[in-house]
């Protein structure tokens, strides 16, 4: 009788001892600042005083510090990840599952985002006297459709590109890339299978395509090197969460026509000077999200020199997609400078004049431009 009464009280002695467990891993476990899986900022312990205590910001920062804190956190957050994935819910942390280990961003919706840009990138051609060329990348989702899992939002990529091209006016030189992109995609990888960028050969392949609008001869294809590092990580494994999708390999592509010394690389943000003589800044093949290689990844101002080549000077408005694509521009133009206006707050047709720029390209992804609210800055 004893027993039997002691065994009714299991479920609770074992509750107790869970949280007894823990309770003590969290106060033992050093608390990490970053999480390299999660690819962000961990939360700090909140400030205590009575404005935070009576408004109840403290309670909130409170339990976001201890979920961010919370011993083997990211076996549980894979565990729930791999619970609603096997449980029909794929898509849930807005990352689908896709054949082959391929994780796809949900498509971009029709956004007043879209419109307002389409506006401001169209003001701003038609008031500078400078060609102003445009590219907008579709999804991964989009190019590689039969991917997809069977439960997937429509992915209308080619539709929202296309309304968006017809209000640039003729002021702007558009580009496209959708009907490229989907007939390469059966030739090459375009897309990382865990990020939302395109890969070096998917850069080339617009790099290439630019080309005749622009006015440069691209180097072709068999001029490159090319440098694979596995073990990369990107975004999209981050947000999904489902730690068992195996790494993809990134790959550096080098000119041989290039000498060693040609290149250099100027990076500032505000009064942060940053420089180096390559495209490459091979410490970030250090971590986990290997993207960053390029150029060091986002920052406000990037000015980039070759003293091989035999082009002007072009000004790129871009999102971090351009990052991969700035090193083959460079054979092509003598001087690039990038700007990325979630950081330069400055006019850029100001800039544009400042600098004399030859030629300047817009170039954003399908999924940045619906999102983004700076390209007022333009002007």
């Amino acid at each position: 009788m004893k027993i039997k009464s002691l065994l009714k009280y299991l479920p609770t002695f074992i509750f107790c001892g869970f949280i007894f467990v823990f309770m003590i891993l969290w106060i033992v476990i050093p608390k990490e600042h970053y999480s390299p899986q999660e690819k962000r900022v961990l939360a700090d312990f909140p400030e205590l005083n009575f404005e935070t205590l009576f408004s109840g910001s403290f309670q909130k920062e409170l339990d976001t510090y201890l979920s961010d804190h919370m011993p083997a956190r990211n076996f549980f957050v894979g565990l729930n990840a791999d619970y609603e994935l096997f449980s029909g819910r794929n898509g849930s942390k807005g990352i689908y599952l896709g054949t082959d280990y391929y994780l796809f961003p949900k498509p971009a919706q029709a956004t007043e985002n879209l419109t307002k840009n389409a506006g401001y990138i169209k003001e701003f051609a038609e008031d500078i006297d400078i060609p102003v060329y445009m590219t907008v990348l579709p999804s991964s989702g989009f190019i590689y459709s039969s991917r997809l899992p069977w439960n997937h939002e429509e992915y209308r990529d080619d539709e929202l590109i296309a309304g968006f091209a017809k209000e640039l006016g003729s002021k702007v030189n558009y580009v496209d890339s959708v009907e490229l992109f989907k007939e390469k995609s059966a030739l090459s990888q375009l897309y990382y299978r865990t990020d939302h960028h395109w890969t070096s050969a998917g850069a080339y392949e617009c790099y290439n395509n630019l080309g005749a609008a622009m006015g440069y001869e691209p180097f072709a294809k068999d001029k490159f090197r090319k440098e694979s590092v596995d073990g990369f990580y990107g975004t999209s494994y981050s947000k999904s969460a489902l730690w068992f999708v195996t790494p993809d390999t990134i790959e550096l592509w080098s000119c041989e026509d290039q000498s060693a010394d040609a290149v250099s690389v100027e990076i500032s943000d505000g009064n942060d000077k940053k420089s180096g003589n390559s495209y490459f800044f091979r410490e970030q093949l250090e971590n986990d999200d290997k993207y960053p290689v390029y150029l060091d990844g986002n920052h406000s101002f990037v000015r980039i020199k070759n003293k091989d080549a035999k082009g002007g000077k072009l000004l790129i408005i871009k999102d971090s997609y351009a990052h991969c694509l700035a090193p083959f521009l460079s054979l092509n133009y003598s001087e690039i400078i990038m700007v990325d206006l979630r950081y330069y707050k400055k006019e850029v047709s100001a800039l544009a004049e400042s600098e004399n720029a030859d030629a300047i390209l817009v170039l954003y992804s399908l999924q940045n431009l619906s999102e983004d609210t700076n390209l007022s800055y333009l002007f």
